[in-house]
């Protein structure tokens, strides 16, 4: 067995036919049936049922597929690893964060490159579930993501709790500087929303909260990007509800003003995998973002 075969499965379980996956790694297909059978032979066991042209992957091959993708994604890590100590830098530090996280992330390599460690930096923008993946499957070293998290197999630490602001064109003097918005001020007044792309987030505890206090809420747009939820406001489509932390600063021409409208606020978590020793300059990562967001 090799890492080429490995890659060469996974191929034919994804795309599902030896004459797809053969055409996507530019081999030949007799090459690639070859390598499929070795596989086989050599562990005495049924990768996939042959039924005229078309292949169904075994128990034993989806238990395969999924260690393999493991062992390809660690192999393709530990190249670029490599990769980089070879360009003279001592370390890579592989680091996962959402929408509302990137201050942090970016506070943090700041920091460490400030320290005078020479570490290189392989930054994953994501959704909380997929960042939770990535973590457990060794992708990432740690993340900087959303409570609760799902996964029960990974590290978790409760970070510092998120305050809900309405984003305004600066000139909007509608609102009193400081003073906290009531829910019942935002009746039908046009808002747009940060929403996951998947999975229950702030959107439908916004929404429910709203809900709650028999408020009705007039929503206009929801956006993933926080960037387009600026674009918005300022070309005065609404306002913009936002969860931000403390790190967080309002762009040139825009202002924010806290809102109290949930009644118990969302936290950022910190995710690491479990039982594994973390090298030092992870840890040290680690602990940055732990002292700007410890809650």
């Amino acid at each position: 067995m090799n890492l080429r075969q490995l890659a060469y499965f996974r191929a034919v379980v994804e795309h599902r036919s030896l004459a797809a996956a053969a055409e996507v790694l530019r081999i030949a297909q007799p090459n690639l049936s070859v390598a499929i059978k070795q596989l086989e032979e050599e562990w005495g066991v049924s990768l996939f049922e042959r039924a005229g042209r078309g292949l169904t992957v075994t128990e034993t091959g989806r238990m395969l597929y999924e260690r393999a993708a493991e062992l390809l994604s660690g192999a393709s890590a530990l190249e670029q690893d490599m990769r980089a100590i070879g360009r003279g830098f001592t370390a890579r530090l592989r680091v996962g964060f959402t929408q509302v996280s990137l201050e942090i992330i970016t506070t943090m390599v700041a920091q460490i490159r400030e320290e005078g460690a020479a570490v290189s930096f392989s930054l994953q923008q994501g959704e909380p579930q997929l960042l939770e993946t990535m973590v457990e499957m060794r992708q990432l070293d740690f993340a900087v993501t959303h409570m609760p998290v799902a996964n029960f197999g990974l590290g978790v630490e409760a970070l510092a709790p998120l305050t809900v602001v309405l984003l305004c064109r600066e000139s909007d003097n509608r609102w009193e500087r400081g003073a906290e918005i009531r829910p019942e001020a935002l009746t039908n007044v046009p808002l747009i929303l940060l929403r996951r792309r998947s999975g229950i987030g702030i959107y439908e505890r916004i929404m429910d909260a709203f809900a709650s206090a028999g408020v009705s809420c007039s929503v206009v747009a929801d956006s993933t990007d926080i960037s387009a939820i600026y674009t918005l406001v300022e070309r005065n489509m609404g306002l913009g509800l936002l969860p931000i932390h403390t790190l967080h600063v309002p762009r040139p021409g825009f202002s924010m003003h806290p809102v109290a409208l949930l009644p118990t606020p969302e936290r950022l978590a910190l995710v690491y995998p479990r039982g594994y020793r973390q090298l030092p300059t992870v840890q040290r990562a680690m602990e940055l973002c732990r002292m700007l967001l410890r809650g």
